[in-house]
């Protein structure tokens, strides 16, 4: 077993022990609001695929692009934690304890082990919207269930980015970084 598959399978497993845990704590539909929580199901559930495949086969170039993608995913997650989260909430206490603690920082760290240990690759240049494809699709949503949901089937805004109409720079700055992060990991995996 290679390192790198050791490290998929330890993000799987990692991730689904801190759900199972985050769970009994808070009901799941509500954890589901988090792009944390959904980036980093995402990379579990693409790093065990990965993990289970290594045994198999080697990996085809869609199963890289996933892994490519889940891991800019949670990338965005530790990023937005440590230049977003952390200074404009000051509550390092919070974003880095409990099952935080894996979500914010050691699995995006892990995932990203993962995927380096896979370079060099090269990826077709449109393998970089896949890497931005999860912000996107998270912030319609986001948008949809903070700004235009009915009463009482609203979310709380949990970032901040939807007061007034401050929604529409931080959509554009969420886009401008997260494509910034998938462009960057694409350039470092070709290397």
């Amino acid at each position: 077993m290679t390192l790198r598959t050791m490290l998929d399978l330890l993000v799987a497993v990692g991730t689904l022990v801190v759900v199972i845990v985050f769970s009994r704590k808070q009901s799941v539909p509500k954890a589901l609001q988090y792009f944390t929580v959904q980036s980093n199901i995402y990379v579990s559930a693409v790093s065990l695929l990965c993990g289970i495949w290594a045994f198999f086969a080697p990996e085809p170039l869609w199963l890289l692009i996933l892994k490519y993608s889940a891991t800019c995913s949670v990338t965005v997650t530790f990023l937005t934690v440590f230049l977003y989260l952390g200074p404009r909430f000051r509550n390092w206490g919070f974003l880095l304890s409990g099952a935080n603690l894996w979500m914010h920082l050691f699995c995006p760290l892990i995932a990203i082990a993962a995927l380096s240990l896979r370079c060099p690759v090269k990826l077709p240049f449109a393998a970089t919207f896949a890497g931005f494809a999860p912000v996107v699709l998270y912030s319609l949503l986001y948008l949809y269930k903070v700004i235009y949901s009915p009463e009482g089937k609203k979310w709380d805004d949990l970032y901040g980015f939807a007061d007034g109409i401050r929604w529409i720079w931080s959509m554009t700055a969420m886009y401008t970084a997260t494509y910034a992060v998938s462009l960057g990991m694409w350039a470092l995996m070709g290397l």
